[in-house]
């Protein structure tokens, strides 16, 4: 056992887990936040044959098989009641139509208009906003054909206070902290270099930082998506050339708040595929306007959100020419100058290879528990660091370079140095990673939209 990981065990107790073991147990078709919490709560202390027996039991009992669904709606019918895991949902209904005043989404069941008690809504608001994955007891009340949730107990943390993570991560060396938040993600530290852990790391920037727009393109299999359908239960993947208008930002039949209001972020996942064809016209128009304010509107309607946006694609086969990148991967309609400046950066996929053997890919070490470092990452985004961006000013730089900069520097804080202590070559090395990923999409605008105010090289001055 690595140092570190006796430290992390010391420091942080049951938010720690035999990573490797959670991997290979994994619950198939489950979240992996959901899956460990499961074998956290069975296994305690350590992963055992017992534990994944109960888990096993425990999952067989109450997971719906799409292909049983009627079985179990009959059981609910027969018996009254139901206890079923499933990821619920509930929307409130406040018109004067005969519907009910609640409707949760029970996906397993095909349900989407079953009641809920007040007392559960009041102890899992979360329900309300994107949804919870949980242990529903549902009844069945056969005089009013009604379906309700009248107790819930919820597989995702919900309190964590981040300033014990932040005043512990003064126990670990720069070092010691990338080695565990690689193997958190699922990696084997040992195979990558300081630099490729941080390039790894920026990956989840706009897990942490409020309204950031990235992008990535590496070759396939370098887990490009894999944190952000794995990892945290704030973060969506979707298909950039699937999503509609409705679904992104609001949907003025149904009354219902979009992805971009749900979700800390959206990945949009192979962006290289719509080359061609761009994404649809209402989406491209609304996405412009909402990065450039955090704002968008449909209809009479006017929304604002915090979420972050990250677009990754793979890389051509063979060579490729890194200096006309965007040019040739994006649509023409997403390489305007007005939209590239609103790009912040683009982390470098194409340094990070390909997972490969998994014997030597995943992890073989601890790390934090996917549903523990989930709700950390959704708490770091509340949490400001500027006077750590006030040790430092930018030359040369524009207002958006400045901004762009200051969240990418701001959210490497957060996932490197929580506790705000860095030295000045410490901040120098974030600093300057960002400035990169930066003037890539300056060099790349100026390329392709020749406009002399991108002609400039960033530099910094630290204080």
């Amino acid at each position: 056992m690595e140092l570190w990981e006796k430290l992390l065990k010391e420091n942080f107790g049951s938010a720690v887990v035999d990573k490797p073991k959670a991997i290979k147990n994994e619950i198939q078709g489950l979240p992996r936040y959901v899956s460990e919490y499961l074998l956290g709560y069975f296994c305690e202390d350590e992963i055992t044959e017992t534990g994944l027996k109960e888990t096993n039991k425990y999952i067989h009992e109450h997971r719906i098989d799409s292909r049983e669904k009627e079985r179990f709606k009959n059981t609910l019918r027969v018996n009254g009641s139901l206890k079923i895991i499933d990821k619920f949902k509930v929307k409130i209904n406040l018109s004067k139509t005969k519907k009910k005043p609640t409707q949760m989404e029970i996906p397993s069941l095909g349900i989407n208009d079953a009641e809920v008690n007040d007392r559960v809504l009041e102890e899992h608001p979360r329900l309300l906003i994107d949804g919870l994955w949980g242990m529903g007891e549902i009844h069945y009340y056969d005089d009013e054909k009604e379906i309700r949730l009248v107790n819930f107990k919820p597989f995702q943390l919900s309190e964590i206070d981040v300033d014990e993570l932040r005043e512990a991560r003064e126990n670990f060396s720069t070092e010691q902290w990338l080695n565990i938040m690689i193997s958190t993600i699922g990696l084997n530290f040992e195979n990558y270099t300081r630099r490729e852990k941080l390039v790894l790391l920026s990956r989840l920037i706009p897990m942490v930082e409020n309204n950031v727009f990235m992008m990535e393109f590496g070759s396939p299999g370098t887990g490009k998506t894999y944190v952000y359908e794995n990892i945290s239960s704030y973060s969506r993947v979707i298909s950039g050339s699937k999503v509609t208008g409705p679904q992104l930002f609001y949907n003025l039949s149904t009354r219902q708040d979009g992805l971009l209001v749900q979700y800390d972020v959206l990945l949009f996942d192979e962006i290289d595929k719509i080359q061609k064809t761009g994404l649809p016209e209402d989406i491209s128009t609304k996405l412009y306007q909402y990065l450039a304010s955090g704002k968008f509107d449909r209809g009479d309607i006017e929304k604002v959100s915090e979420c972050g946006i990250m677009m990754v694609g793979n890389l051509p086969g063979g060579y490729f020419d890194k200096r006309d990148l965007l040019k040739n991967l994006l649509h023409e309609t997403s390489t305007t100058s007005a939209f590239l400046d609103r790009l912040a950066g683009v982390v470098p996929g194409w340094e990070i290879k390909s997972i490969g053997n998994p014997n030597k890919a995943y992890t073989k070490n601890l790390g934090f528990a996917a549903d523990y470092f989930s709700e950390i990452l959704h708490k770091l985004r509340r949490v400001n660091y500027q006077y750590v961006l006030n040790r430092f000013t930018l030359d040369g730089a524009s207002t958006r370079d400045v901004q762009a900069i200051n969240k990418m520097v701001s959210g490497m804080i957060k996932l490197v140095y929580p506790d705000g202590n860095l030295t000045d070559e410490e901040l120098e090395e974030i600093l300057k990673l960002s400035i990169e990923y930066r003037q890539f999409v300056i060099n790349q605008n100026y390329r392709i939209n020749r406009e002399e105010s991108f002609n400039k090289v960033l530099s910094y001055t630290i204080y």
